[in-house]
């Protein structure tokens, strides 16, 4: 009718109508608190957060509980490593002539379930997901310093345990690639421990025999000189009327200190030849005045060093030749056998067979030194037990299904917070459409 008020919208406290007539439910309350409003947000939108968070946590608990579980087999070595030793342990046994060594291993006990694994890993260089290895302690954080002491320090730590974990899907299979893993790490790792002391000994051997050859040279031209001096004096005593007895003195003018030479082979402080005295004295206070016979015997004493040095060189020169052609020999015997299977222990009973066949008493000797330290170098990868200890791996079903819970609710509480705000700008856009958003309402007013 006409004396009737038009109709309005309706206010934010009340429902709007939709296009279909029906209403889009409560509208906000704004003076209410935040924390209420958002509980009510949450209960409004209960449905989305139970089946968005709840169930989904549970799926994963539910999944966790029935996955198979996987074990872990652990072996300690009581070993001093530096971390680049650390490093270059790892290079060698994840290197690919290593490998090969295992997997011939693993398939002969059956395990090729796990070699697929690796070989699969070995792509995605995700090793520690099947083997991994720890030291302790840790080594410290290599950080940027200007204070020499402090990185010393660092180059200079040690841990002082390593421990090697195997990830199997069964204790049977944790415990044979922990025996294949072990046998590696104690028959054919120090194969290449050995190859590198065999390396710095040929360095060290070559280093010798070089300084041998220089010197020799040197040597022989100073053995000439004396023997020339030796001969000049000689002839110098032969002469007629200039004997020892005759109190010639020979003066050598070479400045030495005091402790360079005996208390008789030296002049009187403060007295020089034919009674200098004062500055002069002093100058001459520490050269050689020496009878005639003493110079003698004392060339002939440097002619019999130079000689037996000579001797004593041409002596060791032999037995570095001997010494590297045989550490050379070693190191081939090393080299050709690190592609197939060949363990310390093989390596050892060829040392034997070597040492029984050396019928050098020197060179005997080397080789013996040689074995103790190889025997040393194996004796660093001995575990401390006997057998590794299997134990499942922990699943932690409450604790991923907890955080997996709590991530799901802020998403599904996001999403209601994006869904409300949208229902809220669709209910303001209604509203100040007013009666334009139904053009037929006004029609009938006027009507009326």
């Amino acid at each position: 009718m006409m004396g009737e008020s038009p109709h309005t919208t309706a206010s934010p406290q009340g429902s709007l109508p939709n296009g279909r007539g029906e209403g889009l439910g409560p509208a906000v309350t704004y003076h209410e608190p935040p924390v209420l409003r958002y509980f009510r947000l949450l209960w409004d939108h209960r449905w989305l957060m139970v089946g968005g968070s709840l169930l989904p946590a549970l799926l994963l608990a539910l999944i966790l509980y029935l996955w198979p579980a996987r074990y872990t087999a652990t072996v300690s070595y009581e070993r001093p490593l530096a971390e680049s030793e650390y490093d270059v342990l790892l290079r060698r046994f994840h290197s690919q002539e290593n490998w090969s060594k295992m997997v011939a291993r693993l398939q002969e006990r059956g395990l090729t379930r796990f070699v697929r694994r690796w070989e699969q890993a070995q792509m995605r260089q995700s090793f520690e997901k099947l083997i991994r290895f720890d030291v302790s302690p840790m080594y410290p954080t290599r950080f940027q310093t200007t204070d020499p002491c402090t990185s010393e320090k660092i180059s200079a730590f040690r841990a002082r345990l390593l421990s090697v974990r195997v990830f199997g899907r069964s204790e049977q299979e944790a415990a044979g690639v922990a025996a294949v893993a072990t046998d590696n790490i104690e028959s054919i790792l120090p194969l290449y421990d050995v190859r590198h002391y065999l390396g710095e000994t040929l360095a060290k051997f070559r280093d010798d025999a070089a300084r041998i050859e220089t010197d020799r040279f040197k040597l022989s031209v100073d053995l000439q000189k004396e023997k020339a001096k030796l001969e000049k004096l000689k002839a110098l005593e032969d002469t007629p009327g200039e004997t020892a007895s005759g109190g010639t003195v020979l003066q050598f003018n070479v400045e030495a200190q005091p402790s360079a030479y005996p208390a008789w082979a030296m002049a009187p402080k403060g007295t020089g030849p034919r009674g200098m005295s004062g500055s002069k004295a002093e100058a001459y206070s520490f050269y050689e005045f020496l009878p005639l016979p003493y110079q003698i015997r004392a060339v002939q004493a440097k002619i019999i060093d130079l000689q037996e040095t000579l001797a004593n060189n041409a002596e060791k020169y032999n037995f570095y030749l001997q010494a590297m052609d045989l550490d050379r020999r070693l190191l081939a015997k090393i080299e050709e056998n690190l592609v197939p299977y060949y363990t310390a222990q093989q390596y050892l009973s060829f040392l034997g067979e070597q040492l029984l066949a050396c019928k050098d008493p020197v060179l005997g000797d080397h080789l013996r030194s040689y074995i103790r330290k190889t025997e040393n170098l194996i004796q660093l990868n001995i575990r401390a037990g006997a057998q590794p200890l299997v134990y499942p791996v922990a699943k932690n079903i409450f604790r991923n299904s907890a955080l997996a819970l709590i991530l799901l609710l802020m998403i599904t509480g996001l999403v209601a917070v994006v869904l409300e705000h949208r229902q809220e700008q669709r209910r303001q856009s209604l509203a100040q459409a007013g009666p334009t958003a139904r053009p037929g309402a006004a029609t009938m007013g006027m009507a009326d």
